[in-house]
């Protein structure tokens, strides 16, 4: 009986085994996990860009930079991200990235964020949210669709330092409304139904690139932002508009002017020919003037990778009321190109040009610069920004 016995015994210890095995396995189809990043490494020079000074009453003084930057083409990072089945059509999705210094603290102006990209740990990104057939819901520190959709009209990608960042007005504008991630964000993406996609973000209490609180903060600096995207054919579509009560005034010392953007680009493919279209255009109250940027690029195939040019125009005549100025613009001219030595591996070499206005009685002048994604510069009114990298970029 004893060997019996064991067999039931052992037949079930088995059969128990069996299905913990099966659930663990169950388990384990229902669920991801991903480790996930790049690291992006240049050799760079940028001309026409200000030189840091310890005195912030001192005039600004143009200097030239060459180093390596860590960011031509992406600002490198390390992230994980998955989801997990909940119900039936109904999952938990989650994301938490930091950026880190792909060639140490000391790379070209990193504008003394110690992760060299994000604003913190983890604060590239960081959002838990639940997707089913209404959409995804996502709560956290997100990338805003305004600077998510950057790249969708512009040859670049919003990448290498041809990039329509250095125009944008989600962050490169005079009064700094910093657009580019918003803290505390609720955010929902529809389902893509016929080519057409609707998103919406909102933040009460949103911090831009900061992850941390700012004595100059105003009380409320709000985020309310609404995008639609459509594909049909060879054409993609798409519009966003943000409306962002932020910080940094433009109408004298009084905190927490409204700002308020409108974004739209196009893309049409002819074959291996791409062509691209960006505008964007800015307001705020309690100011006269507005602000505005038109870039058009393309994009062809050249060997084992992709030739890409643009050309952009920064407009601003925004003072506060009741001042009224001319129009300042900033002209920007850019050429790249990316060979593609592996699927997740590019050598590139990108250009651009930017050309200043100087200012006058009547107006402003702009003092936009070439940059990067981790290579930020800053220009001087009147002065020609130039820059020019060579690097090599990995994703994994």
């Amino acid at each position: 009986m004893k060997p019996i016995r064991w067999l039931v015994h052992g037949g079930a210890a088995a059969c128990c085994a069996g299905c913990l095995c099966c659930a663990s396995a169950q388990a384990q189809e229902d669920s991801t996990l991903q480790l996930y990043g790049s690291i992006d490494v240049s050799v760079a020079r940028f001309s026409g860009v200000r030189q840091h000074s310890r005195d912030p009453d001192a005039p600004p003084v143009a200097t030239s930079l060459t180093g390596m930057g860590a960011g031509g083409v992406t600002g490198s990072r390390l992230g994980l991200r998955g989801s997990s089945a909940l119900l039936p059509g109904l999952r938990l999705d989650f994301k938490a990235e930091t950026g880190f210094c792909g060639v140490g603290l000391n790379q070209l102006d990193s504008g003394g964020d110690p992760y060299c990209s994000g604003g913190g740990f983890m604060q590239r990104e960081s959002w838990l949210g639940l997707s089913g057939s209404l959409g995804s819901l996502r709560m956290g520190r997100q990338v805003t669709l305004v600077n998510q959709h950057l790249g969708q009209g512009d040859a670049f990608d919003n990448a290498y330092l041809g990039q329509v960042g250095n125009l944008s007005l989600v962050g490169n504008n005079r009064i700094g409304a910093d657009m580019g991630r918003a803290s505390q964000a609720l955010s929902w993406i529809s389902p893509e139904a016929g080519g057409f996609g609707l998103q919406a973000q909102y933040s009460p209490h949103a911090r831009g690139a900061r992850a941390w609180n700012d004595p100059d903060d105003a009380r409320d600096p709000a985020a309310l932002l609404v995008g639609a995207q459509y594909r049909v054919g060879a054409w993609r579509l798409g519009a966003d508009w943000a409306r962002w009560q932020h910080a940094r005034a433009v109408s004298g010392p009084s905190l927490g002017d409204t700002y308020q953007l409108w974004t739209a680009h196009a893309g049409l493919s002819l074959g291996a020919l791409d062509l691209f279209l960006h505008g964007e255009q800015g307001s705020a109250d309690g100011a006269n003037g507005d602000q505005s940027v038109l870039n058009l690029g393309l994009r062809l195939p050249l060997g084992q990778g992709k030739l890409m040019a643009s050309v952009g125009r920064y407009a601003d005549s925004m003072a506060p009321r009741p001042t009224r100025l001319q129009t300042s613009h900033a002209t920007q001219y850019a050429l790249g190109y990316s060979h593609a030595l592996s699927p997740r591996t590019q050598l590139y070499l990108s250009a651009a040009h930017i050309v200043n206005e100087g200012a006058t009685p009547a107006r402003l002048g702009t003092d936009l610069a070439v940059g990067a994604a981790g290579d930020v510069v800053h220009g001087i009114i009147g002065h020609n920004s130039n820059g020019v990298a060579l690097g090599l970029s990995h994703s994994f």
